[in-house]
This record gives structure tokens, sequence and C-alpha cells, in this order.
């Protein structure tokens, strides 16, 4: 059984306690960034910690799903190559047979 990393972080001054997988210092880093773009949306008065952090999230996911797409976009480019490689190795090998019963015929 895996233990689980008992992490304390600050986001919005509210305290919270995480258990996690993941190094106390990634969920560390992740809690910083997120409190840093909530404070950036903190400096519009007009605006609450719920509002803010809605804000926050919704931008995030957006981040999430763009990386997602352009992940989808590399594999397939990827897939891509490797076909054209291998229809690239099956026509050179083609050819290199081409090229042994032609040397066959000269001896």
């Amino acid at each position: 059984m895996e233990t689980k990393n008992r992490v304390e972080i600050n986001i919005g001054n509210q305290h919270y306690t995480i258990l996690s997988d993941e190094p106390a210092e990634k969920i560390e880093a992740l809690a910083g960034q997120i409190n840093d773009r909530l404070n950036e949306m903190m400096q519009d008065p007009r605006l609450s910690l719920t509002q803010a952090l809605v804000l926050v999230s919704l931008d995030l996911a957006n981040n999430v799903q763009k990386q997602a797409e352009l992940t989808e976009k590399y594999k397939s480019e990827i897939a891509d190559y490797l076909n054209d490689a291998a229809n690239a190795m099956s026509e050179r090998d083609k050819y290199k047979r081409e090229l042994d019963k032609l040397k066959g015929k000269q001896a």
C-alpha cells in the first residue's frame, strides 16, 4: 500500500490539508500557482473570493483542455509520420529487391 503525502497549503488565505501520492513540493508549487492567479484576480474589488476562484478554475480547465487537444494533435501527427516511415521502408525494401535481382542477372 502506497503512503500518501500529507501537505499543508494555503490558497486565498484558507488553510487546506491535502493527502496526495504526489511529492509535497509539487503540491505546494501547484497551490502557489493557484494562489498567485487568485491574487491577480482579487485585484478587482468587484470580485468575491468565490467568483475569483471560479474564474481561476475556468482558466485552468481551459488550459487543460487546450493541452489535451494539442496532445491529440501531436499523437495524430506522430502516427502519420510513423505511417510515412513504414511506407518509405517498404518502398526501400522493394527497390532493394529489384536491385538484387538486377545484380543477379548481370552475374
